[in-house]
């Protein structure tokens, strides 16, 4: 019985395993929840909490060099929003997980050091309810809260910090994206790692129980995990020879669905209603993604959707319908139907953001960015209108105004590749280049490209060649990276 979502079957099971230890004892138990044993804690010695986060941040940087990420921040925050709604009933309520999409149409997920759980598009769209997406976030949370990844994480960190994070990337991304671990692998010492974390059935076990009961607890239906696992198990019988790499290495066991069944039918049934951010996010990447057919073909066949079904899923629909029609550059009637669906949900920021977005494409930049200021008058708190208003802003050619938003996304939450290269963008317009070749290091060094972020610090230092104190920060950022570039390294 191995991890559905992020373990490889047989002797590896290293993408689950990597991603999910967490390195010291479960603290914040709600009282009225169930004291589980302690299964498969191999060892007593736990590296710090800070060596952790920095491990962390180390292994995000090796993914985003390796794979590609969710560029879309309505994306992005729809799934930190559902992952932290989950998170806060698990055994670990004040733990911070990072969730994040990868654009891969496979159904996988994996988790990495410090709780960076990776969802992958695919699991988004096989998911057909909210509740079944919510179940693979369950099962996760529950291998970090359960402490499954010790062993694993104590030989990486005795290598160096570049080194240990390369190595687990590696190991776990062979396992949840086929084709990029495996020749990578070949050049490292990854098979130390891989003996120390074969996984076991009692871990799997654990998992689910756990992620049963915080499903239930978050209000979510705890049958949609064995719902989902029967689904995926009933499909890969009509594949043949032609399964698809994720089921070959990440079966469903038919034992594994009972008992995840049994423990689910001890909550009472209860009717949970999909979100319409759920839906609509669920349409956003399937339009994305589109692109062996026609356009038309999707036009016309959401066309036909946008007649079935409650007014939520046809209203969905005919969100689907506007992007589609956006992607072909057909603006008016993408406007029609905007207008529309913004008119008719005046709380619901996707429609808004959209037509707004129509505007713009649509070479109607005072539109748009009326539309974006009502935006962000409605929805003060999102992140991604916040981004979104910044960028068309720069693209008007008014830095200054981008500027003050993206300072205080800065502020407000931990900063992307994007927004890096958004400030690099915004300060190179206000005719600070020191600033903007700082910026344009740290998205480098973001993405796990330290020679390109030193070469644009260098840069930086020429032209603050007259700025003792920018001087001085800046070769102290030189510095961290080049002695990060010569660690000994794996990968």
């Amino acid at each position: 019985m191995r991890c559905f979502f992020t373990v490889l079957l047989a002797s590896t099971l290293t993408g689950f395993i990597l991603g999910t230890a967490l390195l010291w004892p479960n603290e914040s138990i709600a009282n009225n929840r169930i004291k589980l044993p302690d299964i498969g804690n191999t060892s007593n010695i736990i590296i710090s909490s800070q060596l952790e986060k920095k491990l962390g941040k180390a292994f995000l940087r090796s993914v985003r060099r390796r794979i590609p990420l969710s560029n879309d921040q309505e994306i992005n925050d729809y799934v930190q929003q559902l992952g932290d709604k989950i998170a806060k009933f698990s055994e670990q309520p004040d733990r911070h997980f990072n969730f994040f999409v990868v654009r891969d149409p496979r159904i996988n997920a994996f988790a990495g050091p410090d709780a960076n759980i990776g969802i992958n598009s695919g699991l988004i769209l096989a998911t057909e309810s909210e509740s079944e997406l919510a179940s693979v976030f369950a099962h996760e949370i529950g291998h970090v809260t359960q402490q499954h990844l010790q062993r694993a994480i104590e030989t990486a960190s005795q290598m160096s910090l570049p080194s240990a994070a390369a190595t687990l990337a590696a190991v776990i991304l062979g396992v949840a994206i086929p084709g990029v671990g495996p020749a990578a692998l070949l050049a490292v010492q990854a098979g130390q790692v891989q003996k120390q974390i074969n996984f076991t059935r009692s871990h799997e076990a654990e998992a689910d129980r756990v992620g049963v009961q915080n499903l239930a607890d978050s209000g979510f239906d705890p049958r949609s995990m064995p719902i989902f696992f029967g689904r995926l198990q009933t499909a890969s019988r009509y594949y043949g020879q032609k399964i698809p790499e994720i089921l070959k290495t990440h079966p469903a066991p038919v034992s594994r669905i009972s008992d995840t069944a049994a423990r689910a039918e001890k909550y009472p049934y209860k009717q949970v209603e999909d979100s319409q951010d759920f839906r609509l996010i669920r349409m956003k990447i399937r339009v994305a993604k589109q692109r062996q057919t026609p356009i038309s073909e999707l036009i016309n066949t959401l066309k036909n959707e946008a007649q079935q079904g409650t007014q939520e899923i046809k209203d969905a629909a005919n969100y689907g319908l506007s992007l589609a029609l956006m992607k072909d550059r057909q603006f008016a009637p993408a406007r029609k139907i905007l207008l529309l669906l913004t008119n008719q949900n005046p709380q619901q920021l996707h429609y808004l953001t959209a037509y707004a977005l129509n505007e713009y494409r649509d070479n109607k930049p005072q539109h748009s960015l009326a539309l974006f200021q009502q935006a962000k008058q409605q929805f003060p708190k999102s992140r991604a209108v916040n981004l979104l208003y910044a960028k068309v802003l720069l693209h008007n050619g008014k830095p200054q105004q981008a500027l003050i938003y993206l300072n205080k996304d800065l502020q407000s939450f931990s900063p992307t590749p994007s927004v890096f290269d958004l400030l690099s963008i915004a300060y190179g317009q206000v005719n600070n280049p020191v600033r903007g070749f700082q910026y344009r290091a740290e998205y480098f060094y973001s993405i796990g490209l330290i020679k390109d972020a030193i070469i644009q610090l260098e840069q930086a230092l020429l032209a603050a060649s007259d700025n003792f104190y920018l001087s001085s920060q800046i070769e102290n950022r030189i510095s961290l990276f080049n002695t990060e570039l010569k660690a000994p390294r794996l990968l």
